[in-house]
């Protein structure tokens, strides 16, 4: 188990390194193109407040950071010291889900900046998407075994908040 641990801590590491690290082959280009964008505003500008105007999609892959990687670290700690399995299945599975959160996050934030239109579409598709979550989630809370029970809850929970931050943020979008 604790393997299993140290291996998704170094994963995520790794992760971040890769996160912060340009493309090597284009270098030059980087820095560039850096100096022809406005700066970006800063971690607390994005994640609190309105979103910066020109940087919505990016405060919204920042919230979804910063909310995923504690879950992801809670979830883990109390699901690998958890002997009750239903306990266990629900932390271990809020912590897989806020990792592939996370790993969307760092996506958003590295990728570039999307159209208004393109983002309140993606928002919404995620919204529905969130809805079968939340179905699924509820079948699998619903069997008898206790692992399933555990994990359908985690699912369901997951997915509610996720619903609520994604149709938050594309009312958000709708405002001026």
């Amino acid at each position: 188990m604790r393997r299993g641990l140290w291996f998704s801590l170094l994963a995520c590491l790794a992760f971040v390194g890769l996160a912060q690290a340009q493309n090597p082959f284009s270098v030059g280009m980087a820095y560039a193109a850096e100096a022809q964008q406005p700066e970006r505003p800063s971690w607390d500008r994005l994640l609190f407040g309105p979103a910066p105007e020109g940087y919505r999609g990016l405060a919204i892959s920042a919230r979804l950071l910063a909310w995923s990687v504690p879950w992801t670290l809670v979830g883990s700690s109390i699901g690998l010291t958890s002997d009750d399995p239903w306990q266990r299945s629900f932390w271990l599975t809020n912590s897989v889900w806020a990792a592939v959160n996370s790993g969307i996050a760092l996506v958003g934030l590295l990728g570039p900046e999307p159209g208004k239109d393109s983002l309140r579409n993606l928002l919404y598709i995620n919204a529905g998407l969130d809805l079968l979550y939340i179905a699924g989630g509820v079948v699998l809370a619903l069997q008898p075994d206790p692992r399933s029970q555990g994990a359908g809850w985690a699912i369901a929970l997951q997915g509610a908040w996720l619903l609520l931050f994604d149709l938050f943020n594309t009312l958000a979008l709708e405002s001026p």
